[in-house]
């Protein structure tokens, strides 16, 4: 396998942009990638391109509509799908053509239109579609299972409501400093304890809201990555888990959990980051910069025991004494996270990746992550499955 960098990566800004097609979106965050490689279409030699159902029959071929604004110039496009991790599944598809020595130079890229208020499902057939029936018949939507899981942690490790505030607070200082998140306001801790209660304990502002964005990534065999950029960012692990037999955690989409524990909590981004750890031969000591999973604060605590960073029921004493924040032990979602921007299935993974490189890259301002040099980002989807992108310079 060749060793594979990144040259180039674009954004479309997070929003809520309902005049727009996933298309336009999708072909402001390429040209933007394109742009920061100072790359060609023609060079494109490989696509692989995620969107979730939002964008309805002409998204399982997101890529093949994104080409045909560019340029159709024949080369293999790959249409991908994997939940939340489907941005993430689409940079694996691109860093595989390239370290397998298929093509030289592939493009990565998620796109998303979210629906308004909570995440729903869609189908033609609710018989054969589960998902559908949680919502119909259960009634609960993704916060309630983060609510589930956040009450037992409050439970078994003393999690309190001004611990959930604290990671809004320290999140939307850094949102409020990235041009390209959606919301920017600073909130206080009073702020946060008094926002509406949605599913007890989260309360609205501890819980993501559901966005529009793209997100674009352009690799290249690392040998040729000094042709294109004077500061190419090294893609050490590139990895997907799968959930393992025995989670204790309350899956969106099943209604139950094993009686007894016999596997770790989020098992599928255990594994996926046990993997890449192995991968890209480092420990989570060795992350500067770490972009995890907040669809709430219960998450923001949760990741990062499960990732490795601290043992259980230790993370709330890690953000109290400041080892999360810039300047910290490791410097968690210095973007702003999802907090910020939102929930966009198809793209969040793929902008995690981008907001890792700009700080590997040294171009985040006020916000920037000192002597970064190793980044992990990391996402879960649906049905247990999760990925975790390391990169160096």
């Amino acid at each position: 396998m060749r060793d594979v960098s990144i040259i180039g990566v674009g954004l479309h800004p997070w929003g809520k942009f309902p005049e727009k097609t996933f298309v336009e979106v999708g072909v402001t965050a390429v040209a933007n990638a394109l742009k920061d490689a100072s790359v060609k279409w023609h060079e494109i030699e490989a696509i692989s391109s995620g969107i979730y159902i939002w964008g309805g029959n002409a998204g399982h071929i997101s890529g093949q509509y994104l080409a045909a604004v560019f340029g159709e110039t024949g080369v293999p496009i790959i249409n991908v799908y994997n939940a939340c991790a489907t941005g993430a599944a689409a940079l694996r598809t691109a860093y595989l053509s390239v370290a397998s020595g298929q093509v030289d130079m592939a493009l990565a890229v998620g796109v998303d239109l979210s629906p308004e208020g909570f995440l729903g499902a869609k189908s033609d057939n609710p018989r054969q579609d589960r998902d559908v029936l949680r919502w119909r018949m259960v009634g609960m939507p993704n916060p309630a299972f983060w609510a589930l899981e956040c009450r037992k942690r409050m439970a078994k490790y003393g999690t309190t409501p001004e611990d959930l505030a604290q990671v809004k607070v320290v999140l939307s200082k850094y949102g409020a400093l990235n041009p390209n998140s959606r919301y920017k306001k600073i909130y206080s801790l009073e702020q946060v304890l008094n926002s509406p209660m949605v599913n007890d304990p989260l309360r609205l502002f501890e819980i993501c809201a559901t966005s529009d964005g793209a997100a674009a990534v352009i690799v290249c065999a690392s040998e040729k990555a000094a042709r294109y950029t004077s500061q190419p960012v090294n893609i050490a692990a590139c990895t997907m888990g799968s959930a393992m037999y025995g989670d204790p955690t309350i899956r969106i989409s099943a209604l139950s959990a094993p009686a007894k524990a016999e596997a770790p909590m989020l098992s599928e981004s255990y594994s996926a980051s046990q993997q890449a750890y192995r991968i890209a031969g480092i420990g989570p000591e060795d992350v500067d910069v770490l972009e995890l999973p907040d669809n709430s604060s219960w998450h923001y605590l949760q990741y990062l025991e499960t990732c490795g960073f601290c043992g259980e029921g230790e993370a709330e004493r890690m953000l109290a004494e400041g080892e999360t924040l810039i300047g910290g032990k490791v410097a968690v979602c210095p973007s702003g996270g999802f907090s910020s921007f939102g929930e966009a299935i198809g793209a969040q993974a793929v902008w995690q990746v981008v907001e890792v490189v700009t700080q590997l890259r040294g171009q985040c301002g006020e916000r920037q992550v000192p002597d970064a040099k190793v980044a992990m980002a990391q996402t879960y989807g649906l049905m247990g499955n999760s990925a975790t992108t390391i990169l160096t310079i």
